[in-house]
């Protein structure tokens, strides 16, 4: 079996789990890849850097896919490795009295531009029909957004995680962290460039470690949550904090199509982007390398 060398862009975040796993127990041994992790900040600089042919492939949210979509870049998923409902939230001042989303209307709001982080706020100002000219938007970078909160310059914040956890932590009962648990699912996936045959075979290969890793986290628990806390260098109450939101598991299914095109109409219909024209969602997902590795996981007619 020829072995290919492979580079990734991979988020630092615990939805990464698999691929830190992955790299832990040497799942990719046994495959025809190599791998190279080249650990980035959000999934929108891991699509960048997939795009600028800085690295082979890269981890991205569904959110993202659902952006650059509209841009009609060159690029495919190729596969779903982990699920999670409560993965973005909402936090405010306890002091600003926001006790609901109602209370938002007027308010200043920090996101991070073009990724689950903006789309979830849409999602909470839609239950109460309101919408982004309802308040005062604010776009900020990933690590940027609590920093934005802590000076004041917004009145509340939709971070991800590791950052919700690090607002608790600094802020403690200066922080108001809302519940919103099953109101959007985010999902992390494979992405690349268009591919050929030959990415499609490497894709594979990193699929097969990734169905290793899978497996690995779902009967050692325990041991996976403490190479990420050795990996991120995060506390094990952080990773107690979110590893019942989180589901690891291989999938390329039709959720995946409908949250990337409810997001995509999202995003034109609220001119958040400058496009106005719909993609073909399944363009952008390739199932060859998926249904090599496990064909009941895919359900995805293309």
């Amino acid at each position: 079996m020829p072995k290919y060398k492979v580079s990734i862009a991979v988020s630092k975040t615990p939805l990464s789990t698999p691929f830190y796993v992955a790299q832990a127990i040497n799942a990719f041994d046994n495959t025809c890849v190599t791998v190279q992790f080249d650990e980035v900040i959000g999934g929108q600089v891991a699509f960048t850097k997939v795009m600028n042919g800085d690295v082979d492939f890269g981890t991205s949210s569904d959110s993202v896919i659902a952006f650059q979509s509209l841009a009609q870049k060159n690029f495919v998923t190729h596969a779903m490795f982990v699920q999670s409902d409560n993965d973005v939230k909402l936090i405010t001042r306890p002091t600003d009295n926001i006790n609901s989303i109602i209370d938002l209307k007027g308010k200043r709001i920090g996101v991070t531009k073009g990724t689950a982080s903006e789309y979830f706020l849409s999602i909470l100002l839609a239950l109460e029909g309101l919408t982004v000219k309802d308040i005062i938007l604010s776009h900020h970078k990933p690590d940027q957004l609590v920093d934005s909160f802590i000076s004041n310059k917004v009145d509340a914040i939709t971070p991800w995680e590791p950052f919700v956890f690090q607002s608790k932590t600094l802020l403690n009962q200066r922080i108001k962290i809302h519940e919103t648990k099953n109101l959007n699912t985010l999902s992390f996936n494979l992405i690349s460039q268009m591919a050929d045959d030959l990415l499609v075979e490497k894709a594979k290969c990193i699929i097969q470690g990734l169905a290793i890793a899978t497996n690995y986290i779902a009967t050692n628990p325990y041991k996976s949550k403490i190479i990420v806390i050795k990996k991120l260098n995060v506390s094990p109450e952080f990773i107690d904090w979110v590893w019942p939101d989180y589901v690891f598991k291989l999938a390329l299914n039709q959720s995946l199509v409908l949250s990337i095109e409810s997001q995509a109409a999202w995003a034109v219909a609220t001119q958040m982007s400058e496009f106005n024209k719909l993609p073909n969602v399944k363009h952008f997902i390739d199932n060859r390398a998926m249904l090599q590795v496990d064909h009941a996981a895919v359900n995805i007619n293309l």
